[in-house]
C-alpha cells in the first residue's frame, strides 16, 4: 500500500473490505454496549479526511453513521475521538462532519496529532488515578508500522472493555527489517514490543508469518480472543493483516460473524490476486477444516456435551455455530460420530440437531 501524498485518495478495494468489516462489526458493537452502559468510546487513531476522491464515505464517517442509524435508537453518551496527525486531513474531516446533523448526545472531538502522542498522556491520567474508561473501539489503521508501540496496545487492552482494530502492514515491517537507519528498525521494535521481529531477519523462509505469528502471539498475552483477516496483493502475497483483540467472547463472536459477511468462503483472506476489477474471496473447505479442529480436540474426550462442543468452536476457531452444525451433520452421517438417543435432561435428542445438552462422542 503506497503512503498518499495527497489529502484525498483513491478508494481501493482492500480499503472497502475493510470498512466493510467495521461498518458490521459497529452496527452490533454499538447497541451491544449502549444496552449497558451510559458512555461508549469510538477512537480513530488515522482517521483521514473523511472522505475519498471518488465520494465514498471514510472510516470515521462510516462510524458516526453506525451509531446514528441503528434501528434501535442509541442512548446515553457516544464519544467519537478522531485523530490524524496531518493537518489538511483534519480540516477537511471538519468540513464533512459539519454536513452530519448529529443527535446531542454524540461527542465528537478532532484533533490533529500523532496517535500514541495523544492517547498516551490520557491513559497515564487514567492509570494515575486509578479509575477505568467508558468500554471503547479503537481503530488503529496507519500506512506504515510507526506510531503504533505495542506498550501503548497492551495498557489500551488491559483496561476492561477496550478492543482494538489494527491493520498490521507485515509487508512494508518485512522490507524493513534489515533497514540500515537504528530508528526505522526501532519503530519495528516498539511496534511488536519486542527485539524478537528483528531476530526473524536472521533465519530463512516464512518470514512473513513468522512475523503474523508473533504480532498475535503478543496480543493473546493481554486479549483473549485474537482474530485476523488476511489482505493479499495482485502477486498473491501478503500484505497486510488485520487484527482484532478483545476480552469479551461476545464481541470475539460478532467480530467473526463481520469477516464471515465479508469472506464468505471463510478463509478470512482477500485478495485481488486474478482479477483487478472483481472482490476475489478464497475458497476453502469449511467443513474438512473444522471437522479435523473438532477431531483433534474432542475425539480423545469420550462423551462430550453440544455446549461443550460450540464453546470450543466460537472461542477457539474462526468458525460460527452454523459451521458446527454443518460438520457434526457430516461427521453423524459418515459413521464418524455418535449421538446419545438422550440428552442431559433425559428428553430424546431431535434428529441433525446439536442442543447444548446432547452428549456426542467423536469416533
Amino acid at each position: 500500500m503506497t503512503t498518499p501524498k495527497e489529502t484525498l485518495w483513491e478508494l481501493d478495494r482492500h480499503t472497502r473490505a475493510k470498512h466493510e468489516i467495521l461498518r458490521r462489526y459497529l452496527g452490533a458493537w454499538f447497541p451491544i454496549l449502549n444496552s449497558y452502559h451510559h458512555r461508549i468510546v469510538y477512537i480513530d487513531g488515522f482517521a483521514g479526511p473523511g472522505r475519498y476522491k471518488g465520494g465514498e464515505d471514510g472510516s470515521p464517517i462510516i462510524a458516526v453513521n453506525a451509531a446514528m442509524n441503528h434501528r434501535k435508537a442509541l442512548r446515553g453518551e457516544l464519544v467519537f475521538w478522531f485523530i490524524d496527525e496531518r493537518e489538511d486531513r483534519i480540516r477537511h474531516l471538519q468540513k464533512e462532519l459539519a454536513k452530519i446533523t448529529l443527535p446531542n448526545h454524540f461527542k465528537v472531538e478532532v484533533e490533529a496529532g500523532r496517535f500514541h502522542e495523544k492517547l498516551d498522556p490520557v491513559l497515564q491520567s487514567i492509570e494515575a488515578d486509578g479509575i477505568r474508561i467508558a468500554p471503547t473501539f479503537a481503530f488503529i489503521d496507519p500506512f506504515g508500522f510507526s506510531g503504533i508501540p505495542f506498550s501503548l496496545i497492551e495498557r489500551l487492552l488491559k483496561q476492561p472493555r477496550c478492543e482494538v482494530f489494527i491493520t498490521f502492514m507485515v509487508d512494508a515491517i518485512n522490507r524493513f527489517l534489515e533497514h540500515p537507519k537504528d530508528s526505522v528498525v526501532q519503530h519495528i521494535v516498539d511496534a511488536f514490543g519486542t527485539d524478537d521481529a528483528i531476530r526473524i531477519a536472521e533465519t530463512p523462509g516464512k518470514r512473513i508469518e513468522r512475523l503474523r505469528g508473533l504480532y498475535q502471539s503478543r496480543l493473546q498475552t493481554v486479549a483473549n480472543f485474537v482474530r485476523y483477516f488476511e489482505m493479499r496483493d495482485r502477486q498473491d502475497s501478503p500484505q497486510y493483516y488485520l487484527f482484532f483483540a478483545t476480552n469479551h467472547e461476545r464481541g470475539h463472536y460478532k467480530m467473526k460473524e463481520a469477516m464471515w459477511r465479508v469472506d464468505p468462503d471463510g478463509d478470512f483472506r482477500f485478495s485481488d490476486a486474478t482479477n483487478p476489477n472483481q472482490l476475489v474471496l478464497f475458497d476453502a473447505d469449511t467443513t474438512s477444516v473444522l471437522i479435523s479442529q473438532m477431531q483433534n480436540e474432542f475425539i480423545e474426550k469420550g462423551l462430550v456435551t453440544g455446549r461443550q462442543i460450540q464453546r470450543f468452536v466460537e472461542d477457539k476457531t474462526a468458525y460460527l455455530k452454523k459451521h458446527m452444525t454443518a460438520a457434526l451433520r457430516t461427521e453423524e452421517a459418515a459413521g464418524r460420530l455418535s449421538v446419545e438417543p438422550k440428552k442431559l435432561d433425559g428428553k430424546p435428542r431431535m434428529a441433525n440437531t446439536y442442543p447444548d445438552e446432547a452428549r456426542i462422542r467423536f469416533l
